[in-house]
């Protein structure tokens, strides 16, 4: 199953994927970060922004790999912050990086499949920023997310007819990891379908960059 690929890819790879976040890498990989992925650091700035004010909030995470957004919203004093993500190492890197950054961490973990976890209440804030890549139909989940959303969602899609889309499948591919691209009128089509309104809709780089209610 692809998700089985995608979850053994990113168990094998967890730090190396951190790496990205800490730029602890060669100068040659921080230069190309630079100047390939310097969409990553705007929507990790764009995400923060879209979130606000988040005292006393409940924000999920889904797809929240090392917990670097989690870093930075637990010390605007929500209520809770779960992170959720099928791939163990991932949640053990998060863990260890929040929990040593704030001793009363508002964060918690869980692993596992989204679409099939069971929620007593809704949460304030989605989030699901990278996630999408390795889905190749959002629909199920984007429904899910409906159900759970109280607020707004949060979402970025990996945008499709890009040199740089072709060149991560092959890549991705080669190391047996499934990716996934969408159209604009592809991502407006399935939050429209999901039940979703559009607050805002931003393309920067190989990017979709969204905001719903």
């Amino acid at each position: 199953m692809n998700k089985d690929l995608v979850q053994v890819h990113f168990d094998k790879t967890a730090k190396e994927f951190d790496s990205i976040y800490t730029g602890e890498k060669s100068k040659f990989g921080r230069f190309l970060d630079r100047k390939l992925r310097w969409d990553m650091e705007k929507r990790f700035e764009r995400t923060i922004q879209e979130c606000g004010d988040i005292k006393g909030k409940s924000i999920i995470d889904i797809g929240c790999g090392s917990g670097r957004f989690m870093e930075i919203l637990q010390t605007g004093y929500p209520d809770l912050i779960l992170g959720v993500d099928f791939a163990p190492n991932m949640l053990l890197i998060a863990q260890n990086i929040l929990h040593a950054k704030m001793t009363d961490s508002p964060s918690k973990f869980v692993v596992g499949d989204f679409n099939k976890m069971a929620f007593k209440s809704g949460f304030d804030i989605t989030l699901a920023i990278g996630l999408f890549d390795y889905i190749e139909d959002p629909l199920d989940m984007l429904n899910k997310m409906r159900t759970v959303t109280k607020e707004k969602l949060i979402a970025t899609f990996p945008r499709s007819g890009t040199l740089r889309s072709v060149i991560r499948k092959v890549r991705l591919g080669v190391r047996g990891c499934p990716v996934y691209y969408f159209s604009e009128d592809q991502v407006k089509k399935l939050l429209l379908d999901s039940g979703f309104t559009i607050m805002k809709f931003e393309v920067f780089g190989q990017l979709i960059f969204i905001t719903a209610k």
